[in-house]
């Protein structure tokens, strides 16, 4: 049985090729949003997050023989588990790993934590537009200048919560369902008046180009959390390359 960690955009075009070679896969999703990305699929799709002992007693009940890892770039957690669950039972271990974008606006900084963002823009004065998903969003609870700082998060009711949860204002919430394109990310910069944007490295999925296009052509200031690098063992950026791997071991 090959086990799939999903979830993302990746992973639903991975598995629109995968099923055409062997329908004897499980997926799981840590999110019930993540599964619906997958739905009209004919495989079983268990949406629960899994910590390190719960992937061991999962890959057991399966009977696996292989992890496909497609989980997002910051989901570290979740790899370093997989591949150590992977030594662990003598299971293949395989990683799809988005590209990286090679090049950065003019104006940018990089950081690769959240603490050191936020203490980085607490020392601004205007407004902010943070793109790094709801479930950084308590981090910017305690920030001073919290009622400059914009979050575009996804339109769900849990997420929406959370913000206000976390002395979000309702006008500071953008719950809207992306990638967006470069002109939708001009419009909404000059909109709210931005002048840094905060984001990840997601790569082309995650509509990282238009925002740095947008910011660029704007002169807002782009503010990375910069991509964690993990050493995967047989990792891919191409999923036909990887199901060509997965058909070859």
């Amino acid at each position: 049985m090959i086990w799939v960690i999903g979830g993302t955009k990746d992973s639903r075009d991975f598995l629109d090729q995968l099923i055409d070679y062997t329908k004897d896969i499980v997926v799981t999703t840590a999110t019930e949003y993540g599964g619906k990305l997958l739905k009209n699929l004919d495989i079983e799709v268990v949406c629960k997050k899994l910590t390190y002992d719960m992937m061991i007693d999962f890959s057991i009940e399966h009977n696996i023989t292989t992890i496909v890892d497609l989980s997002h770039p910051y989901a570290v957690e979740v790899s370093s588990n997989a591949i150590e669950v992977a030594k662990e039972r003598g299971l293949k271990y395989f990683r799809f790993e988005r590209q990286e974008i090679e090049y950065y606006p003019s104006k940018y900084k990089m950081f690769y934590s959240i603490e050191n963002i936020i203490k980085y823009i607490e020392t601004l004065e205007n407004n902010i537009l943070v793109t790094l998903g709801s479930n950084n969003v308590p981090y910017f609870k305690e920030l001073k200048n919290l009622a400059n700082c914009y979050f575009r998060i996804l339109p769900k009711w849990d997420m929406v919560k959370k913000c206000e949860d976390n002395n979000i204002l309702p006008k500071n919430i953008i719950a809207m369902q992306g990638p967006f394109n470069e002109n939708l990310n001009i419009a909404m910069m000059e909109q709210l008046n931005i002048k840094y944007l905060i984001t990840k490295q997601a790569g082309i999925a995650g509509g990282e180009k238009e925002k740095i296009d947008a910011a660029e052509k704007l002169g807002v200031e782009v503010i990375f959390l910069g991509r964690p690098h993990i050493k995967y063992p047989n990792c891919y950026d191409n999923i036909l390359t990887l199901i060509a791997a997965i058909k070859n071991n």
